[in-house]
């Protein structure tokens, strides 16, 4: 083992961008009813006429995704008598569908499940669908980075960069990050491509970093 004195430790830090690949719109439902029954009821007739609309435009309606799904009993402080009021059962829901990257597809979609569904509110990602060689890429340029980071350091002490002791890394996870945009859509059937949104995606910033420990000669 070499002498403790001798070892530096290093982290290293990659950063990539890549472009995105996919588009990912996210829908989101929360309403109040006076009863149970009314909330599983829009929630129902809601769900229906999504999938319809997915049909409508040759979509398999298996691809809208429930990712949330809650009907809840509300109740609220009341100061005058000092007791929790029922106010409703709150429906909230999440659903999700990926797309190409194009505006006139995303467009269609946004305008038949905004007006399938009048209350949803959408959420637009730019995502990177397969993130395997990003990861990978991201890996090598930190490593490179400790590396050097190691020479500059050794160099500056006087003395030669050595073999490599350890690299801790296994407990890390690659988070790649998404950009996101909101919007208040307000659709209807006849929107279409006429009114379709002309973007052009940010490319997505990934990083991560590992630790490292070299020896000095």
């Amino acid at each position: 083992m070499p002498d403790e004195k001798k070892i530096i430790r290093v982290t290293g830090t990659g950063y990539v961008k890549t472009s995105p690949d996919t588009t990912r719109l996210t829908f989101d439902v929360s309403s109040l009813h006076d009863t149970y029954e009314k909330a599983y009821g829009e929630a129902a007739v809601g769900n229906r006429e999504l999938r319809n609309a997915l049909e409508k435009l040759h979509l398999s309606k298996d691809a809208l995704k429930t990712s949330n799904f809650s009907i809840e009993k509300k109740t609220e402080w009341n100061r005058k008598t000092e007791k929790y009021e029922f106010v409703g059962f709150r429906l909230r829901q999440t659903l999700s569908i990926e797309l190409p990257l194009d505006s006139v597809i995303t467009s269609k979609v946004m305008s038949a499940l905004g007006a399938a569904w009048p209350e949803l509110e959408v959420k637009i990602s730019f995502i990177k669908k397969d993130t395997h060689d990003v990861k990978l890429q991201i890996l090598e340029s930190a490593v490179k980075d400790a590396r050097e980071k190691a020479e500059v350091i050794a160099a500056t002490l006087g003395h030669k960069l050595g073999g490599i002791v350890c690299v801790e890394y296994s407990k890390r996870q690659i988070n790649i990050n998404v950009r996101e945009s909101m919007y208040d859509y307000c659709a209807t059937e006849d929107s279409g491509a006429a009114n379709s949104i002309d973007y052009t995606p940010d490319d997505i910033e990934a990083g991560d970093s590992v630790e490292t420990e070299w020896y000095l000669e």
